[in-house]
């Protein structure tokens, strides 16, 4: 295969930086002293998007990324506590979010558009020529210094980043400029007092750290490959350099779609298990129409002329006010993700994922729900028995021998029994006659409450009866079991032993 033509070679890492600063605007700050304004160079003159709230891993090694193109790129979630997938579709450029040290910041950008700058054609190359799917550069901080193959053999991805880690702090400190900046303060520091060099170094070096805008180990480091060897002993790691996020304080990732519409099915399984979920729609508040879960209000639903409910126009345009958030989040689907590597590619799999999570729309929807929630019960029936019950709404509805069958799919004994009015009906029939009835989710319990019964909590065939009274609200009976038998629960019917 034929030699990359464009794996940069650098000769003079120096003469490097600063025809770097030539390039992008900065002539004058390779002799006179100046912060270099690595953001604006970033976002204005090379149009990167830059992300700087997003973990780049659980443990603080991957401090920067660059997207030379669109793709996904992996970051920690910290609500979920595993990687999940941000998508990019145009070049951007991550600082990881736990990197609190201002110089430390500008460091990782610097190190991001020195890859932007000299490496990416490498990769548009790769892409066209050879089939590439490398499109993101993922930089390590714990990455080997002495190469990534058997042999201590470098790959050009690890003499890619090399170049990036050792320039970065030279644009950010242009050797001319520097070198005035230091000896200017040394000459302040000294003069004035009668010190030596050495006695006032930790000083020079916060002030220069801070008019460049980097921070002070790398501040001291550079002062050291200058000649400045009184900073040697400042070289070590210092504790506002290494400064993290505490954990606790961790925030969950921002890569996910919110408001996404979800089916009936997908969001029963997040039901099952999630308790603000269930809480939420065991109030009765919500009904569900055209993908999501809305407050039932005459402002937010309306009836078709097919009987269905749907959408108003306004709830439409104002989902946030009125509907359920479900997200989705891209998680990583396979092993190769947990290997480690320089690079990002294109040809990594993801898989969507709904979740539901206590964020602050779904939280005061679930406030608002429950002031819903005593609006929505109707006057308790003067019954004393579920058969009672039934057969007092059966007959305000007006139902006959063969509404009866038709809606609840039982057959004409069950009818027998509901007039009686003292047959002990077990939960199945009578949630049959709840589906039929399109009873809300609190006369439902209520009518079980009066045989002695309630839909138990963790028990899955308990959880998709009780379901059906929220998000199948004025469903039929033959599309409730048509999502019972995909969840795998027994049907109601005439099929019953009662």
């Amino acid at each position: 295969m034929a030699k990359n033509p464009f794996m940069h070679f650098v000769q003079d890492l120096e003469k490097e930086a600063e025809d770097f600063l030539r390039k992008y605007e900065c002539a004058d700050a390779i002799d006179t002293p100046r912060c270099i304004p690595i953001r604006d160079i970033a976002t204005r003159l090379m149009s990167l998007d830059i992300v700087d709230t997003e973990y780049l891993s659980y443990d603080g090694s991957v401090q920067g990324a660059i997207a030379f193109t669109n793709g996904i790129i992996d970051v920690y979630d910290w609500s979920t506590e595993q990687n999940i997938g941000y998508e990019v579709s145009h070049p951007t450029l991550f600082v990881d979010a736990d990197i609190l040290n201002t110089g430390r910041v500008n460091n990782t950008i610097a190190h991001e558009c020195f890859h932007w700058w000299r490496h990416r054609n490498y990769f548009n190359f790769k892409r066209t020529h050879e089939n590439g799917t490398e499109f993101a550069f993922r930089c390590n901080n714990r990455t080997s210094h002495f190469g990534s193959l058997l042999g201590g053999q470098w790959s050009d991805e690890d003499k890619m980043e090399w170049q990036a880690k050792t320039i970065a702090p030279k644009i950010l400190m242009p050797r001319n400029a520097f070198r005035k900046k230091v000896d200017e303060t040394y000459k302040l520091l000294c003069s004035n007092n009668g010190l030596t060099k050495l006695s006032v170094t930790s000083n020079v070096i916060d002030v220069v750290s801070d008019f460049f805008a980097v921070s002070k180990q790398s501040a001291a480091i550079r002062m050291l490959e200058l000649g400045y060897q009184e900073a040697e002993e400042y070289c070590s790691t210092d504790a506002t350099n290494n400064e993290r996020t505490p954990q606790s304080n961790k925030k969950g990732s921002t890569a996910k779609y919110h408001l996404r519409p979800i089916t009936r099915i997908q969001a029963f399984e997040l039901y099952f298990s999630n308790d603000l979920l269930k809480a939420a729609l065991d109030t009765g508040a919500f009904h569900f129409a055209d993908g999501y879960f809305v407050l039932n209000d005459s402002k937010y639903l309306q009836t078709n002329s097919f009987g269905k409910k749907t959408l108003t126009k306004y709830a439409k345009n104002h989902l946030t006010e009125c509907a359920l958030d479900f997200s989705v989040r891209l998680v990583p689907d396979g092993l190769m993700h947990g290997l480690p590597s320089i690079m990002y590619r294109s040809d990594s799999v993801f898989r969507e994922e709904s979740t539901f999570e206590a964020n602050t729309q779904n939280t005061e929807l679930f406030n608002k729900s429950k002031e819903f929630e005593k609006k929505l019960k109707r006057s308790q029936a003067t019954a004393v028995t579920p058969a009672m019950w039934m057969k007092q709404r059966m007959d305000d509805e007006h139902w006959y021998e063969t509404t009866f069958e038709t809606k609840t799919k039982l057959d004409k004994m069950n009818f027998s029994r509901v007039q009686g009015g003292t047959h002990k009906f077990t939960m199945r029939p009578l949630v049959a006659m709840g589906v039929g009835l399109s009873l809300d989710l609190s006369e439902m319990e209520e009518v079980l409450s009066l045989g002695g019964m309630t839909f138990i909590k963790g028990d899955r065939e308990h959880e998709a009866y009780k379901y059906l009274f929220t998000a199948f609200y004025g469903k039929d009976i033959d599309e409730c079991n048509e999502f019972l038998q995909e969840v795998n629960v027994p049907l109601l019917g005439t099929q019953q032993r009662l």
